[in-house]
Parts: structure tokens; C-alpha cells; sequence
């Protein structure tokens, strides 16, 4: 048998995931990503530097939902070692949550990539390319979380109808 990790362990493992994750997402949409497009702006393209500030608010509004994921995100994997446990209707209303946020993603970007296309600065290659691999992505990311909220629906139903048969 191998070792079985204890849920406080798990609870520290994933909060230790998210935070690596959002400190990540951080550096990438603050410091990577702006420093990038004014690279592209001053050196590599300047005929497309008057589409910075909207690239990069583009790019701001797609990470919001990342960010406000985290907080639901969080309170799940709080639960996990707390006495109530994982299945509880508080766990089933933040995975729908992550779910909106996620469905939320899938709409700002391709949002993003027309509205810097109009302004002509768009890619066609970048768009027909990474526009429906994000849209697919969030709406895996979704529908999972969705999907998650049910089952856990059913279980914390199943937990409360056992705890008012005992």
C-alpha cells in the first residue's frame, strides 16, 4: 500500500499550488506581458505601438476571472480539512462560480482578439490558432467545474439525508 497523504497535508499541498499558480499568472500578466508589448512597441513593431494600452487591458481583463477563481478556488480547498468537509452546498456554489469565471475567460478573449483586429493589429495566424484553443480551454475548464458542482450536489445531499437518518 502506498502512503496516503493526510488531509491537512493536502490542504497545505493545494493552497501551496494555488498560490504558486497565481504568483505565476502574476508575473506573466504584470511584469512578462507588459514588458513584452513595450519591447514590441518601441523596437520590434512601432507602427503597431498605439495598440499597447489595448492589448494590454485586453490582457488584464482576461486575467480578472484567473484572479477571482483563486478565491473560490481557495475556500474548496480550504474545506477539505475542515469538519464539515469537502461536500457542502458553500463547496457546490464557489465550483459554480470557477465554472462563470471560467465560461467569463471564454468570452473576453476572443472579445479581445476581434476588438485588436479592428483596430488593425491583429494576427490572423495568432487568431485562427489561439482564439478557439483558449475558447476550448475555458470552456473545458467550465464545464469541469460545473460538472464538479454536481457530484458535489449529489454528495453533500447524500451526506445531509444520512445525517438526518441518524
Amino acid at each position: 500500500m502506498g502512503m496516503i497523504m493526510s488531509k491537512k497535508a493536502m490542504t497545505r499541498l493545494l493552497h501551496a499550488i494555488l498560490c504558486i499558480g497565481a504568483l505565476i499568472a502574476a508575473g506573466i500578466f504584470f511584469g512578462a506581458v507588459p514588458l513584452y508589448g513595450q519591447y514590441m512597441a518601441q523596437t520590434a513593431a512601432p507602427e503597431f505601438a498605439y495598440a499597447y494600452v489595448p492589448c494590454l487591458l485586453w490582457a488584464w481583463a482576461f486575467a480578472l476571472p484567473l484572479f477571482l477563481a483563486v478565491i473560490p478556488a481557495w475556500r474548496v480547498v480550504s474545506s477539505i480539512s475542515d469538519a464539515r468537509g469537502a461536500f457542502c452546498r458553500a463547496n457546490v456554489r464557489a465550483l459554480r462560480q470557477i465554472a462563470y469565471l471560467a465560461f467569463a475567460d471564454g468570452v473576453i478573449f476572443p472579445l479581445g482578439m476581434l476588438i485588436v483586429a479592428f483596430m488593425g493589429a491583429g494576427a490572423p495566424g495568432l487568431t485562427v490558432l489561439v482564439t478557439p484553443a483558449v475558447i476550448f480551454a475555458c470552456a473545458a475548464a467550465g464545464i469541469a467545474a460545473l460538472c464538479l458542482s454536481c457530484l458535489v450536489a449529489e454528495a453533500a445531499a447524500l451526506r445531509e439525508e444520512n445525517d438526518l437518518t441518524i
